[in-house]
Order: structure tokens, then sequence, then C-alpha cells
């Protein structure tokens, strides 16, 4: 009869931190997939509420929402460990108020002493407050530029063009270039020589950009802005033209461009010329007493 109370004892003191072990992983799984959606389809009818956005505005729209999904989540994953912890310790019988009183005072010693995971966290919440950018553009922050592949509130994970996976503490983040908000430009110089006909050239690069914009309509956004003359070098006269394209389409823009302009001059005579330099040699004729020694 005592071996079985004791028994009772012993099992009632384990059911329950193994149960509330239990009831946290099932949570955790749950909020990572159900949460996921029901967060999605939540923020999906707050953003998307404008019927009227241009494809554009509903990409840029989505990355933030994905953005923020996945930010809400790991906040309430980190929530929902802490309350485990908690509710854990107390069921072995642990005094949690003293800890509690101890995590006061350690978490007040710790922000002092850790100012720069703070300025992290601050500085992760403004960006995704003000929306300066989301998964999936490209930056350049704290001098590096690369993909926005992961955001979190203490770091911004980028992987540029080598594949270098680059992490940037956001207390970091000062100035932000976003290469891919709302729209972005292609940026075209050309040279060509000082005999071309000017005009003509600029009548060729207009219309290799109204060509190339009908096979492009989804990537080009606006007729290009033809300049004329831009400067003046040592061996070509540059001519520019700027191309107005959806976002994180102005490199694609810009090489095809490129590509038919070329291909264009070719088959006008427009000769892009290369560096040149004109060398004048002055002869010095030599006096009567100069001697040349072989």
């Amino acid at each position: 009869m005592v071996e079985k109370v004791i028994e009772k004892i012993f099992i009632s003191e384990w059911f329950s931190p193994v149960l509330i072990v239990l009831i946290w992983l099932f949570a955790d799984r749950l909020t990572a997939r159900v949460l996921s959606r029901v967060l999605e389809s939540a923020l999906n009818k707050f953003v998307f509420k404008n019927t009227d956005l241009t494809p554009i505005e509903l990409a840029t729209r989505q990355k933030r929402v994905n953005t923020l999904r996945k930010l809400a989540i790991d906040v309430l994953r980190v929530i929902l460990f802490a309350v485990a912890l908690l509710m854990f310790l107390d069921s072995l019988g642990i005094n949690i108020m003293p800890a509690l009183t101890g995590l006061g005072l350690a978490g007040l010693a710790i922000s002092l002493a850790a100012q720069n995971l703070l300025r992290d966290f601050l500085n992760g919440f403004i960006a995704i407050l003000e929306d300066h950018f989301a998964v999936g553009d490209v930056v350049t922050i704290a001098g590096r530029s690369g993909v926005v592949e992961k955001f979190t509130l203490r770091a911004t994970y980028l992987k540029d063009l080598d594949g270098n996976h680059i992490i940037v503490p956001n207390g970091m983040i000062g100035e932000v270039i976003n290469a891919t908000k709302h729209w972005s430009q292609a940026q075209i110089k050309v040279g060509v020589s000082y005999h071309a006909d000017i005009k003509k050239a600029l009548a060729v690069m207009k219309e290799v950009a109204e060509s190339l914009a009908k096979d492009f309509p989804e990537k080009i956004l606006e007729l290009t802005d033809v300049h004329g003359i831009l400067e003046f070098e040592h061996s070509a006269i540059i001519l520019r033209a700027l191309i107005k394209t959806a976002p994180g389409e102005q490199w694609f823009v810009g090489r095809e461009y490129r590509l038919r302009l070329k291909e264009a001059f070719d088959r006008e005579g427009i000769n892009i010329p290369f560096p040149q330099m004109d060398v004048w040699v002055k002869e010095t004729p030599f006096s009567k007493d100069q001697k040349i020694n072989a």
C-alpha cells in the first residue's frame, strides 16, 4: 500500500513537467505551421485590401508580408519558450519568483553591458516598422551589398554575387540603399566617335529602347528617356539612356539593351571608339658642336 502511494506521488511529480514539455513541443509546431497560415491570411487581408494595386505594388507588399510573418512567428516562439520554461521550473517545485526577481536585476545589468545588442533590436524594429527593406530586396547596408535572405530583430543576412553569406548587425544599419524598392532604373552610357552623326545615334538608341519595351512590357515601366550629349571624353562623346524598370529588372534590361544597341550601331555604321592617344614627335636639330656617339 505504501509503495503504491509513493509510486503515485512519484508519477504525479513527474507527470506535470513531462506534460508541459509535450504541450510546448506541440504549441511550437502549431505556431510554426498553423499560425503561419493564419498570420499570412490576416496580413494579406490587411495589406491587400486595396484592389487597385499594380502588380509591382502587389509584389512589394507580398515581400513585406513574408518578412513580417516570419518575424512575428520568431518572436511568438521565443515568448512561448520563455513561458514554458517558467512553468516547467514551477512544476519541479522551484520557486520562480526569486528567479524572476533575479532575472530582472540581471536583465538590468545585461542591458547596461549589452548596449550594442539593444541597439540591434531597436534598429531592427525601426527598419521593419518603416519598411526600409524586406526579404528578397537587393540592398547596400554598411558598405556591403547583396540580396536580403533573412531578417531578424538582431541582424540582417545578405548573400552577395560571389555567394558570400554576410551577417550585418542591425545596429550597423545607417544609410540603406535599396535597389529594388517600388521601381528601378537602368542607366546606359555609350561612347560614340567624334566623327559620328550624333542625332542619328540618338535616334538609334530610341528605336532600340522602343523595340525592347515591346518585347518585355512586364519589365519596362516607361518609355526610355534618351538624353543628348552627356560629356566629352578624350576619345568619345558620351550619350546616355535611362530606362525605368520593374524592381530588380534593371540589370537584365541593361544587358539586353547594350547587346541590341551594339548590333544596331554596327548595322548603321556608328563607331564605338576605344581609347586612343595621338603622339606628336618634335625633332630638335643638333648644334654644330654636338656629336652623336655611336
